[in-house]
């Protein structure tokens, strides 16, 4: 007999049918389509090889980040929008991130208008004055950040993404609870969906502004008025300002960690309707059905994973290897050979080869998700389909007080945690003759390869709903790599904004070497067209 499925359900249903309709739809025209040369695209496509190489980033938000890269450099090179548009589609398809002789001519139109908006908002911004919190270049950037999101979406609308996050908004809406004490329903409700966009999508910080700016401003997306440009012009600051403070709310950490609880259900269910669109009705009416739907889509996850694991392994283990070498030779072999004279290899070797070494083990100790993770995804799929919730609702608690005699206790033991975990190893490699810069250098690696690695197995745990076992080892892992992995991530996020070798490529290769490939595809268009007035 039929199981009665959830409202909820039947509008994710119906929003994913019309989603893959419209997407399927949305470049099928006769008209003119933009096409470049294969030669120039073989070029730039290795240019953006190496780029990625180097500045490591999730693989989904590479095209969105190569708009944002392009459209700052046009936008400060070229004035007339229409030739910004045509030469950010020209190098996205040029360095493949998208599909050459698919995409149609009239989406240049469209791209052009798009910039139009956003260069008018920068115009239209008052002059920078004491009373203003942001300076004109961060709001420069963050303008220039929603245009990017915008064209991506424009070139590759996604909507099947919208119905996922949507149904997810949903179902942690009703399965968690927040006291009023802590914050008002309004408040709970942007919460889940920022928690949803950075857990369930890998929104990025420009996306998730840009998801916030379009609930709270959807006029600017339907050919806005000039007087609405110059009002939120006028208003910029405290539009900002709120988007931000929503972003960086105290409990913003607490709704992400039980989104991640939560997040293999919605993954496993929209591979399931993914991969059996045309019988989704009758796979989700009969809950037999849904169990087999469900281990096959788990066994393909998990494959997935596997795979896209190593990917990003071995992306990982370039750049770490990359920059290591780099910062051995001009960092530690000079000071070795001209400061104290002498040249410790042992040392050399290790600080070169340990951090790539050590991301290989931790990526090859991750496992695959068992039986029992599969049994109770289904059982979680069921639950949300049908509407039909075994545990009662999770009520969030608040943080502790920053007064809490608790919390200056915590903090004082993590102090001495933070120097009892560095200072064992600072203490090893003394042991080992160790220099000042070669304890630095396999400090800062050891922590941003422990982040690296930490990334990449949360990302292939977001399969497993099985709760952890905690015992000693596994408690006093934690205890002392935490610091570790907190110092990494301070890393990777304070100082990502000084990569060496991305500055270099983004300011002093990237302007000059597409030039180039311009200069190299106009070229080969007019030997062809002379070599077609001869024959």
């Amino acid at each position: 007999m039929p199981n009665q499925i959830s409202k909820e359900t039947e509008k994710l249903v119906k929003d994913y049918k019309e989603a893959l309709n419209l997407e399927k739809k949305y470049n099928e025209t006769n008209e003119e389509k933009v096409k470049v040369l294969q030669v120039s695209s073989k070029i730039a496509f290795l240019y953006e090889r190496v780029r990625n190489a180097v500045d490591y980033k999730e693989e989904h938000l590479l095209r969105k980040n190569a708009v944002e890269r392009i459209l700052k450099r046009r936008l400060t090179t070229e004035k007339n929008e229409l030739d910004v548009a045509k030469f950010l589609m020209f190098e996205l398809i040029r360095a493949r991130y998208l599909p050459n002789d698919k995409i149609p001519e009239k989406r240049i139109g469209e791209i052009e208008k798009i910039i139009e908006k956003y260069t008018l908002l920068i115009n239209k911004i008052p002059e920078e004055t004491d009373e203003k919190e942001n300076s004109n270049e961060y709001l420069f950037n963050w303008i220039t950040e929603m245009a990017s999101c915008e064209i991506e979406e424009k070139i590759a609308p996604c909507k099947r993404e919208d119905a996922i996050v949507n149904f997810a908004d949903q179902i942690i809406d009703r399965k968690l609870k927040v006291p009023k004490r802590l914050m008002s329903e309004e408040d709970k409700k942007n919460q889940i969906y920022i928690a949803v966009l950075k857990n369930l999508t890998k929104s990025d910080l420009s996306l998730i502004r840009y998801r916030l700016f379009k609930i709270k401003h959807p006029e600017w997306f339907f050919a806005p008025s000039e007087e609405l440009i110059i009002k939120l012009a006028q208003n910029i600051d405290s539009l900002v300002n709120k988007i931000d403070k929503e972003i960086n709310h105290p409990l913003s950490e607490n709704f992400s960690r039980f989104v991640r609880k939560n997040l293999a259900y919605f993954t496993v269910l929209e591979n399931v309707i993914s991969n059996n669109i045309n019988s989704i009705d009758k796979i989700i009416s009969h809950h037999f059905h849904l169990e087999d739907a469900v281990k096959e889509a788990c066994v393909k996850k998990y494959r997935e994973a596997k795979i896209k694991l190593r990917r990003a392994a071995v992306r990982s283990i370039i750049y770490i290897f990359a920059t290591k070498m780099v910062l051995a030779f001009l960092l530690e072999f000079p000071f070795d050979k001209y400061i104290i004279e002498h040249i410790n290899y042992f040392a050399l070797g290790i600080n070169i080869f340990f951090p790539p070494l050590l991301m290989f083990l931790i990526v090859v100790t991750i496992k695959v998700p068992s039986k029992k993770n599969t049994d109770l995804i289904v059982v979680g799929i069921k639950e949300m389909l049908y509407d039909k919730y075994a545990n009662p609702p999770f009520i969030m608690k608040g943080l502790l007080s920053k007064g809490s005699l608790f919390l200056k206790a915590f903090r004082f033991f993590y102090i001495v945690l933070f120097f009892a975990s560095f200072g064992l190893i600072i203490f090893a490699l003394r042991k080992i003759d160790f220099n000042v810069v070669s304890i630095a250098l396999f400090l800062f690696f050891l922590c941003v390869v422990s982040y690296f690695s930490i990334r990449i197995r949360q990302n292939a745990r977001e399969l497993v709903v099985t709760k952890r076992k905690e015992g000693i080892v596994s408690f006093s892992i934690d205890l002392f790599s935490i610091p570790i992995l907190q110092m990494g991530q301070w890393f990777s996020t304070k100082l990502s904004n000084i990569n060496v070798f991305v500055f270099i490529l983004d300011f002093i290769i990237e302007a000059p070497f597409k030039t180039f490939v311009e200069i190299f595809e106009g070229w080969i268009y007019y030997i062809k067209e002379e070599r077609e007035k001869i024959y």
